[in-house]
């Protein structure tokens, strides 16, 4: 069954207002019959609503709520990724593989050696950022949306990572035996740790005050082998294995 992500105030009194571009989708690439299909809706919340078609009134897209189904009342682990800002088709990469991966939040930063090194995004680069998180989200069969935070200098991001989480940082020049493993997520009394909270860095890699200062700031070096990997293959390897060993399903 089609999933759509939608805002919480398109379900009123049972109906769901499709927004324009999932209309579009439902009715000119789908090609589905509007008066007879189902679809899962997602007001990410963590609920799902199975959804009738109803046709078109007044230009919008409306279906008939059939069926509500409840958020898991399990909480998982979160995984949230720090990564240097960078060419446009690497950080939509990142975006989009991160999201099936079962990544909770993206956290961009400018470091030293950062390829884009602007701040400001603006209202259409963050627009196709948040489609294709949502895209993603909906192809991969997750019933909450990851969080897109706005990008910080490198130092400035480093406190916003949750407290709690299994912090790590990603370093080339870390030794090869520091590899991860499921010792590294447990926390204090050999409990499971709240989450892992991720840094990659940019191209040229991180500078070795930009590691102390992460250390400084709880994180722990880790190594991704012996092969230097490229900056977008480090997110995605990084964030498949804390979410192998934090048992995270998306």
């Amino acid at each position: 069954m089609q999933r759509f992500f939608v805002n919480p105030e398109a379900i009123q009194d049972g109906v769901v207002h499709f927004p324009e571009a999932a209309a579009r989708q439902i009715e000119k690439v789908l090609r589905m019959d509007l008066q007879l299909d189902e679809v899962l809706v997602l007001d990410n919340s963590g609920r799902s609503f199975q959804v009738r078609l109803s046709g078109r009134q007044s230009g919008t897209l409306r279906g008939e709520v059939l069926r509500v189904l409840e958020a898991d009342p399990r909480t998982e682990p979160r995984l949230e990724l720090g990564f240097s800002l960078s060419k446009r088709e690497k950080v939509e990469w990142i975006l989009q593989k991160g999201t099936e991966l079962g990544v909770s939040a993206f956290r961009p930063f400018v470091s030293e050696r950062s390829l884009d090194r602007g701040l400001k995004l603006d209202e259409a680069r963050w627009a196709r950022w948040c489609a294709i998180i949502r895209e993603a989200a909906e192809q991969s069969r997750r019933t909450r949306l990851p969080e897109l935070r706005a990008p910080l200098n490198y130092a400035d991001g480093l406190g916003r990572f949750p407290q709690q989480s299994t912090r790590l940082i990603a370093w080339e020049g870390a030794a090869p035996e520091f590899r991860l493993s499921l010792e590294w997520f447990a926390a204090r009394g050999g409990e499971a740790a709240p989450g892992a909270s991720v840094l990659i860095g940019p191209e040229g890699g991180f500078s070795a005050e930009e590691v102390r200062l992460a250390e400084k700031a709880g994180f722990r070096q880790f190594s991704l082998g012996r092969n230097v990997l490229r900056m977008e293959t480090a997110c995605l390897t990084a964030c498949a294995l804390c979410a192998h060993y934090l048992g995270i399903s998306c």
